[in-house]
């Protein structure tokens, strides 16, 4: 969740749900075979790309750090009784469990490098989040006191999100429980009293690992040294988020690009991102040839809590351009848009058993690149498949960014003393 603009309160972006919502009206077009054998394709069963209802009994992930449930999937023990429709794209948004207060009380945030506060719903909420009955109840900590406990923040905070959903309320300070043996006295998090707009059901507020001073990194970061690693699973597996040195422990199978200096032209403290050197894309084993100059310009960060990857828009429009070509034997879904969508290449893939997708790789700083499977490049179900990329639009900010989906199943590694972020297939398997 990038930040959108600055103010004294802190503004950042949420692309969530709604900015995910898009419809395809299928046009009933036969499906044609796909060329087999083609080097830089995938050859995909159909049926794989499909949303799973049970949580996998191979299901391992959390078992050395705090587990990761995607928001709908169903394993994260918050999934409505009816999932909502998969053509929608609500899943890749990511929770994790921790907790707050003497005796501790458990909650369920968003899992976001794209901001740096951590808030949840407290008691005594005026327009509340969707699950009334889990809030923090300051009353009920022995340890906690209201407002800022670090000089120079003030005691009350408002957060605008690009869905023009709000959340306010004031800082408070107690301690944070991310693991039995990970006890942090006097954290300051955000106590959410106000809400407008729709964060979605199952969700009780972020978890800020930001650069910023507030963020979870910065203020456990005498004990983990401001290094962290997570693994995004599919929707019926669990995923793990690790700090210190558990995190450190697998660097070595991993490819590294470096950190560094935003653009300096968004107007935004640039301080608090993750940014990275994007140079070009290739699909299907050919290269793009994007000047790098496109993405430094803007910009690219890495942010956990975006969902679809945004692109400048010459980006996009060449990426759209050459994944149409490469999937030229499926017939595009034939429909209306409706406002709010944002996904705008999709294929009817109805009575296909196997599919043959372009692998995408983004090329990173330092010979840095990842390979994008089918998981990592469609989002919807077979009769509305889409292209799991978007352009940048007015009104938000411009940077390019890496979102949830095309981080699903990496080992995605965070050393910011070491100025580097590092890449690695198969995270949550380990």
């Amino acid at each position: 969740m990038a930040i959108l603009c600055p103010s004294t309160a802190i503004y950042h972006l949420l692309f969530s749900s709604l900015l995910l919502f898009f419809s395809c009206y299928v046009s009933g077009i036969p499906v044609y075979g796909a060329e087999e054998g083609k080097d830089g394709f995938h050859s995909t069963p159909v049926s794989s790309l499909l949303p799973k209802n049970k949580c996998s009994t191979s299901a391992r992930g959390g078992s050395q750090g705090l587990p990761i449930t995607q928001k709908y999937g169903p394993c994260s023990g918050s999934a409505p009784s009816q999932p909502p429709s998969p053509q929608f794209g609500e899943n890749n948004i990511f929770l994790v469990d921790v907790a707050f207060g003497t005796p501790p009380q458990k909650f369920k945030l968003i899992l976001d490098t794209g901001s740096s506060i951590t808030w949840t719903q407290c008691k005594a909420c005026v327009n509340c989040l969707q699950d009334p009955n889990r809030y923090f109840d300051s009353s009920a900590s022995s340890t906690y006191s209201f407002g800022s406990c670090i000089p120079a923040v003030e005691d009350n905070y408002t957060m605008t999100y690009n869905d023009k959903s709000t959340s306010e309320g004031n800082y408070g300070c107690d301690t944070l429980i991310l693991e039995p043996s990970d006890v942090y006295p006097k954290f300051q998090f955000g106590c959410d009293r106000n809400n407008k707009g729709d964060f979605g059901s199952g969700v009780d507020g972020v978890l800020g690992l930001g650069q910023g001073q507030l963020s979870t990194v910065s203020q456990t970061a005498s004990k983990f040294n401001k290094v962290f690693s997570y693994c995004l699973p599919e929707e019926d597996s669990i995923g793990s988020l690790l700090f210190g040195e558990k995190a450190t422990s697998q660097s070595s199978s991993l490819k590294f690009t470096s950190l560094v200096n935003g653009p300096g032209t968004s107007g935004l403290d640039e301080s608090e991102y993750y940014f990275v050197k994007l140079l070009d894309i290739s699909v299907g084993n050919k290269r793009l040839n994007i000047p790098s100059s496109v993405f430094a310009s803007s910009g690219t960060i890495i942010d956990s809590g975006t969902v679809i990857t945004r692109l400048p828009q010459r980006a996009y429009s060449a990426l759209k351009a050459a994944f149409k070509k490469a999937m030229a034997k499926y017939p595009l879904s034939n429909g209306r848009r409706k406002k709010g969508d944002i996904l705008d290449t999709c294929y009817n893939l109805t009575g296909t058993k196997d599919a043959l997708v372009p692998e995408i790789v983004l090329h990173f700083g330092e010979g840095a690149d990842v390979r994008l499977n089918e998981k990592r490049v469609f989002s919807g179900n077979t009769s509305c498949r889409c292209l799991a990329f978007a352009g940048t639009f007015a009104g938000t900010s411009k940077f390019t960014i890496i979102g949830s989906t095309q981080q699903l199943s990496l080992t995605v590694l965070y050393d910011i003393p070491g100025r580097r972020i590092g890449f690695g297939d198969n995270g949550c398997s380990k």
